[in-house]
This record gives C-alpha cells, structure tokens and sequence, in this order.
C-alpha cells in the first residue's frame, strides 16, 4: 500500500466526527493502483475513493450517472455545477465518462487533522450536491 493511503487509513482508524459518525475504510490493490475505499456510516451508499500520488491525495466520490438526468436538463445542470464549484469548499464537481462526481484533492504530506477535516466535508458535502441537483435528475 502507498505510505500517503496508509496516513489516510490511519487518519480515519478512531475520527469520530462531532455528531456521532465514524468512517469505515477498506484497503485494496490491483497491480501498481493502491485505492481507500471510505464509506461514512450514516451515508453508506456513497462511497469516498481514495487514491495517491507521489504529490497529491485524491478523493472522488461518484454521484450518479447521466442516464438518471431528466431528458434535456444536462447543459442546465452542467451549468449550474460550474457556477456552484466556487461556492462548495474542498470540493468540485467533475464529469468522468458518464457519471457525475464530486472530488477533492490535497498535498500527500497532510497531516491527520487535514486529512481527517477534507474526508468530513467532502462526505457532508455528498448531501448538498445530491439536493442542488436534484430538480435536474429523474425522481427515484
């Protein structure tokens, strides 16, 4: 495993945030690509991936596909994310393929606290995305 994913791991291992909620945290390793798998317990079915490079701590969290966008709503909702990406902090949003994501991105020399306050925002922040888009998305 990459010695900024094991910082990340073990920045989580005990982080028990203000209200209550605790991160579980998954390592795995295909070929040379290390990746974090971090799933904030009380919104399970968005999982935060995690992965490094020699520089750079990357966490990316997929959002929902394209096909669940209401028909011809896409560049309105395009823009509306573009306009947002200012306003969200630690995050953006990102477009990769066909699915909608949002992801942050700090030095791999973080320290636990830093690393510790990006994976909490950017899990809080997972919510307020889902509800600006969702006038945009096909009701579920």
């Amino acid at each position: 495993m990459n010695n900024s994913l094991d910082k990340v791991q073990a920045a989580l291992a005990d982080y028990i945030t203000e209200d209550g909620s605790s991160f579980s945290v998954t390592a795995t390793t295909t070929g040379d690509i290390s990746m974090l798998t971090i799933i904030r317990e009380d919104i399970e079915e968005f999982a935060i991936l995690a992965t490094a490079s020699e520089n750079q701590l990357l966490f990316n969290v997929a959002l929902f596909d394209e096909d669940q966008i209401i028909d011809g709503q896409a560049p309105a909702l395009n823009k509306m994310m573009l306009e947002l990406n200012m306003a969200m902090p630690l995050s953006s949003f990102a477009i990769t393929g066909r699915i909608y994501s949002i992801f942050g991105a700090m030095s791999a020399e973080s320290d636990a606290r830093h690393i510790q306050e990006e994976i909490l925002v950017l899990s809080e922040n997972i919510l307020d995305a889902l509800e600006v888009c969702q006038n945009y998305l096909i009701p579920a």
